[in-house]
This record gives structure tokens, C-alpha cells and sequence, in this order.
């Protein structure tokens, strides 16, 4: 009996830790579609921006609700108060922990790569973006502190055609130098160009993934044919930066940023391109691919 009394102590005091130290993987949701009103929140503009609740069933992604947001650039957006603050964390920083937005887009734009030569059809596929390309986010903690940070927006997730933006809190060490914790009170959002978006969902996450880069195919042309390759990778909930270099005797040089590599080749010959695949916030080990392209005259 008293063995089992012991066990159970244990037990009870392992989750504990899971739950209070800092590497805890659970998934911690801030806002997930509950009205304002029962999730402790208010909202309101920053400037010339806004942030209202918004029932539009097609704009929800959990719950019943999301926030309508209108901004007018990188510093007039959207205003979430917090009555109780969030602890983000506690026990000083886990590099592995993200704070995970999910944003509805309206103004998007479908990037077809083999609309212009349809040789590649079968070898590229079209995705979608938000026309917005930067996401700017003010966390202002229940001392005062604040942490700025922006983010680029990412293609819309195919399956439900939303678009996830991850915040390391690796951002926040300029704060946490002289304190382990950040209890998040207020939350600015704002975009680069004008625009209205809904938030559907806030949470905290642990990734711990490496990026994950597919192998290119080589390819046969002729010189003046146009060479159209495409990155796929995976870098969890981290943003990822593409950088591409098509002719590697004269060093790794950034000929091309972006998922899709183009190119012409003036001159027969093998040439090596090589995909180097970044996490955006350097918190990710960065990974090279290579392949051959052989160019007749």
C-alpha cells in the first residue's frame, strides 16, 4: 500500500513538471473561436486600424468566432487586450516554443510556375499566397515590455486555405535577459499594405522539427530553354527563405530567391544548381540540395 502511495506521488509530481517547466510540449491556446466576451478578451484599433468580432461562418476556422482585422499599413492595425494576462513562459525561454497565428486572407494571388511554359506542367505545382507579405506583431507585457517582431506570411495551407505564421519566442530575449517570464497583456497586429484578414486561432507550440528539403530532378535542355525548378520543403511551423544559385564552378552565390529557380543557359554544358533552404528567424539548421542540369548547344 505504501509502495503504491509512493508511486502515485511520483507520478503526480512528473506531471507537474511536464506542465510547469519549460519544455513542456503541450499545445496552449490563447484564442480559439470563443466569443470575446467568454475568452477574457477586448478588442479595438491601433491607430487607424481595428479589430472587431466577426460571425461570419466562413471566416471561422474553431469555435464560433474569429477577429476581423482592418490595417493601413506596418503601424495601424489591430488591438487585442487581455484581462488576465498570458504567461508565454516562465521559466525562461524554450527555443523550441512558437506562438502559432492563423490568418484568413481574402486578397490573395495563385502563383502558377508553369503558366508561361507548359512543358513543365507536370513537374511544378501552383500555390497560393496572401498579397500581404509581412505580418508585424507588438507583444506588450503586464510590466510595459514589449517585443516588435515581423513575420513573412506563408501559402495558404491547401487543405483549408488559411495561412499559419509562427513567432519563435526565441524573439524575446531581448526582454527576458533580466527576467525569466513574459506575461503577454496586449497584442498589436498590423500587415504591410492595407488590408482586412480574420484571425481564427492563437495558440502555443513546440517544434522541434528539422527542415526537410526534397530532392531537385536534373534535367536535359538546350541552351536558351528556360529551366524551372521547384522547391519543397518543410520546416514545420517555421517561415522558410529560399535561396538559388544555378552555376556552382564560380562559387554559391544568390542568383534567385523564392520556391521557384528560373533560368536560361546560354552556354552547352554541366551545370551544378544548388537550393540552399533557410529558417527565416535562424532558429533552424539551414539545408543545401544540389542537382545536375546538362545543357546541349
Amino acid at each position: 500500500m505504501r509502495l503504491r502511495c509512493l508511486l502515485a506521488v511520483a507520478a503526480v509530481l512528473i506531471c507537474a513538471a511536464g506542465v510547469s517547466g519549460q519544455t513542456t510540449e503541450r499545445e496552449i491556446y490563447i484564442y480559439r473561436g470563443a466569443p470575446v466576451a467568454q475568452s477574457g478578451i477586448s478588442l479595438g484599433g491601433w491607430g487607424s486600424g481595428q479589430a472587431i468580432e466577426s460571425s461570419d461562418s466562413t471566416r471561422v476556422l474553431t469555435g464560433s468566432k474569429s477577429i476581423k482585422i482592418t490595417t493601413q499599413g506596418l503601424y495601424a492595425g489591430g488591438r487585442i487586450d487581455f484581462a488576465q494576462p498570458v504567461t508565454l513562459f516562465s521559466d525562461g525561454i524554450d527555443p523550441s516554443r512558437y506562438i502559432l497565428f492563423v490568418f484568413y486572407f481574402e486578397d490573395v494571388q495563385t502563383i502558377d510556375p508553369a503558366a508561361q511554359n507548359p512543358v513543365y506542367s507536370y513537374e511544378v505545382e501552383p500555390y497560393t499566397i496572401p498579397k500581404v507579405s509581412t505580418v508585424r506583431f507588438v507583444f506588450v507585457s503586464d510590466e510595459g515590455k514589449s517585443v516588435e517582431v515581423e513575420e513573412p506570411t506563408n501559402p495558404l495551407d491547401p487543405e483549408d486555405n488559411w495561412c499559419r505564421v509562427a513567432v519563435p519566442l526565441a524573439k524575446f530575449k531581448s526582454v527576458s535577459e533580466n527576467g525569466n517570464e513574459f506575461k503577454l497583456k496586449r497584442l498589436l497586429i498590423f500587415t504591410d499594405l492595407p488590408n482586412t484578414f480574420y484571425l481564427g486561432e492563437i495558440k502555443l507550440v513546440t517544434d522541434k522539427s528539422p527542415i526537410k528539403v526534397d530532392a531537385l530532378p536534373s534535367q536535359v535542355v538546350v541552351v536558351y530553354d528556360e529551366v524551372i525548378l521547384q522547391a519543397k520543403a518543410d520546416g514545420g511551423v517555421a517561415s522558410l527563405s529560399y535561396s538559388w544559385d544555378f552555376d556552382a564552378s564560380n562559387g554559391i552565390q544568390e542568383e534567385l530567391t523564392g520556391p521557384i529557380g528560373r533560368y536560361v543557359y546560354t552556354k552547352g554544358g554541366e551545370y551544378t544548381v544548388t537550393l540552399t533552404v533557410k529558417d527565416v528567424d535562424g532558429i533552424k539548421k539551414p539545408v543545401t540540395v544540389t542537382t545536375k542540369i546538362s545543357v546541349n548547344e
